[in-house]
């Protein structure tokens, strides 16, 4: 399936191979198990993706779509979902537009030809996530990782996360949002009163070869409008942006 996948949407989300890898819980649909022409993947956090191959296809198929939007509607839940090409751009927005706000998404990878190494910071201390840092820490505490892998323990067995301390308070902090066998999308958030320190930096270097060195996962970073401090942290990780994929469509349920 992952390589039916990939065939339409090589920049695909890191989400899709978490629920195909059983990393966190979801569902993955198909218009035909022998010979997809539609994925429709699920994941329980509400989060979902759609790629198709033929317009005729995904029209068949959006009933089914339109159904889940309903359902998550009527249920208050999320619905974001994340369209794989112009042929899903479309379809969503013929049957859906109305009702979803529609963004984009910029895809950042690490290049793994680049030789790395994590410098040290004097003063700070770097910790992996655990219980403590997370209930510690004020961005992404444990009902964060409850929303997006189910519970804390699924992430603790499976997730990566780095978390940088002055004294007893995380003050910076790169996490996996999802992670699959050979791919983590990761997060990061730097205290304001410790920005412009390289904490975040920091934080992306020890993510960065965990995921290599240990993991061997590939290191994405997904996010809706580049920052400026993204755009100076990705330069010195040496984060390029997906090569012609870069931006894809996604939509998010309005609300009224």
């Amino acid at each position: 399936m992952k390589k039916g996948i990939r065939q339409i949407d090589p920049a695909y989300p890191v989400f899709v191979d978490a629920v195909m890898d059983g990393f966190i819980q979801g569902n993955l649909y198909v218009d035909n198990e022998a010979h997809p022409l539609v994925y429709f993947l699920e994941a329980s956090c509400g989060i979902y993706y759609v790629a198709g191959r033929n317009e005729a296809e995904l029209l068949r198929c959006s009933a089914f779509i339109v159904d889940v939007y309903e359902r998550q509607k009527r249920q208050n839940g999320r619905f974001t979902i994340f369209s794989a090409n112009p042929l899903t751009d479309a379809m969503m927005k013929k049957c859906l537009g109305s009702h979803l706000n529609e963004m984009e998404r910029h895809a950042y990878v690490y290049s793994q030809a680049y030789s790395h190494a994590t410098q040290p910071h004097q003063g700070y201390r770097v910790e992996r996530t655990n219980e403590q840092v997370m209930t510690a820490s004020r961005t992404f505490p444990p009902s964060y990782y409850e929303a997006y892998w189910g519970e804390t323990a699924r992430f603790l067995s499976k997730g990566i996360g780095i978390a940088i301390l002055d004294g007893e308070n995380v003050v910076s902090e790169c996490v996996s949002i999802f992670s699959s066998k050979d791919r983590a999308e990761i997060d990061i958030w730097t205290d304001e009163t410790y920005r412009g320190k390289g904490l975040a930096l920091l934080a992306a270097q020890h993510m960065i070869s965990i995921c290599l060195e240990k993991k061997k996962r590939t290191l994405h970073w997904d996010l809706r409008c580049p920052s400026p401090s993204f755009n100076q942290t990705s330069r010195e990780v040496r984060l390029s942006e997906a090569q012609n994929l870069s931006i894809v469509l996604w939509f998010k349920m309005r609300r009224f």
